[in-house]
């Protein structure tokens, strides 16, 4: 037991952070983060705009007459993201894949403490809540912790997934964290689980006629869970969020927060209203969770359909680096670790656009860096920062081998 623990931190101090990493640090990546999340500061500060009877003349007066409280807590999450991504990167990414079960099981504990937490909005035990409404989600942590553990669970598999005997391990292993979301009830962040474990299923060369199998399992098993949710009463409002994707006008009341976010998002016309301007549905207060979860409804009528490209086309120059750096690491476990990360922002960021514009059902997921809250920022952050821990120590371990390689004469 000791000899372990001594092992430990023997490995930690041998594989620390240096001076010299820094030489391989993907600066276009985080200036993108930074960028996109500098973005989602100003759509926030326009979500939580006043009425006004004219538009600011200034700027510094539409400081002075406006909100600033989300936008600067906004800000100093940045801040802390940043910090918290940094320290991600102190240790060498190996590390974490060497102690992945450990981090797991701390995962499912977290998971099964706050199941003990009283009931918040929505019917909700996922966050560990303090100071009355500052809070800590435990799932949104574990989408990190996951990404690591899935990583070397495939990056250490000798040959890929080609029978059902194959894919049982994992599937359990996936199912424990999402059972315990699910409990909370969060299904938003069930679903992240389990497009980052599909993506990776997919990415790892498993057979195509397993995966085919899998797929039809999954939709035949949709029949029993509608059943269900039809006649279960906890589940109704998660019922009534499908019938609203399905037909809105059917359901006027319980769509409004769809429907407004549709018309706002419409209304901004091709350039926008601007980020104070009368009448605007954000200082209305016609769209609920407008700073948080349909935040792009906001983008799209502050600035635009244009200002909505512009965010969407910044998001695709992050997937682009990502899965560019995922195609020159040669290590396994960082490359999986990469398109993990990779598969949580494309499903954020899917689901999200796709749910305010009415083309999937509201699940509650966030918009990575542009949604007000904490955890998520956290989050976010430190995804970029494994990341770049990967890419750091990949591109040293590259230098240095071409550096040891004999010259031709």
């Amino acid at each position: 037991m000791f000899a372990r623990i001594a092992a430990f931190f023997k490995g930690l101090r041998e594989n620390h952070f240096t001076r010299q990493l820094m030489r391989y640090f993907d600066w276009p990546l985080f200036f993108i983060v930074i960028g996109i999340s500098l973005f989602g500061v100003v759509a926030i500060f326009s979500a939580g705009s006043i009425e006004v009877t004219s538009k600011p003349a200034t700027v510094m007066e539409m400081l002075r007459t406006q909100s600033l409280t989300y936008p600067r807590l906004q800000l100093i999450w940045i801040v802390v993201g940043i910090v918290a991504m940094f320290a991600l990167m102190f240790f060498d990414y190996e590390q974490y894949g060497k102690y992945a079960n450990v981090l797991y099981a701390a995962n499912l504990v977290l998971l099964v403490l706050v199941l003990g937490v009283e009931r918040g909005r929505g019917g909700m035990t996922a966050f560990f809540t303090w100071g009355g409404d500052r809070g800590f989600q435990p799932s949104e942590l574990g989408k990190v912790i996951i990404i690591i553990a899935f990583a070397r669970a495939f990056s250490s598999r000798v040959k890929p997934i080609m029978t059902i005997r194959d894919v049982i391990p994992l599937v359990l292993y996936m199912a424990l964290p999402l059972v315990l979301i699910v409990a909370q009830p969060d299904v938003g962040t069930a679903l992240v689980y389990m497009a980052v474990f599909c993506i990776l299923v997919f990415i790892s060369g498993t057979n195509y006629k397993l995966i085919w199998g899998v797929i039809i399992c999954a939709v035949l098993m949709l029949i029993p869970v509608w059943y269900f949710m039809n006649n279960a009463a906890s589940d109704n409002f998660r019922l009534t969020r499908i019938l609203i994707w399905l037909d809105p006008e059917s359901y006027p009341d319980e769509a409004r927060q769809v429907i407004n976010g549709q018309t706002a998002f419409g209304s901004g016309g091709w350039f926008g209203k601007g980020l104070v301007s009368p009448g605007s549905f954000a200082s209305l207060g016609y769209i609920s969770d407008d700073h948080t979860d349909f935040i792009f409804a906001i983008v799209g009528e502050s600035f635009g359909l244009v200002g909505a490209c512009a965010l969407v086309l910044a998001y695709g120059l992050l997937f682009a680096r990502l899965i560019y750096q995922a195609l020159k690491v040669e290590d396994p476990f960082g490359s999986y670790i990469l398109i993990g990360v990779l598969a949580m922002f494309i499903f954020h960021v899917v689901e999200n656009i796709c749910m305010v514009i009415g083309l999937l059902p509201v699940t509650g997921v966030p918009l990575p860096f542009v949604s007000y809250g904490g955890s998520n920022m956290l989050t976010c952050m430190m995804a970029i920062g494994l990341a770049e821990n990967v890419i750091m120590r990949s591109r040293q371990k590259e230098s240095h081998t071409r550096a040891s390689m004999p010259r031709k004469i």
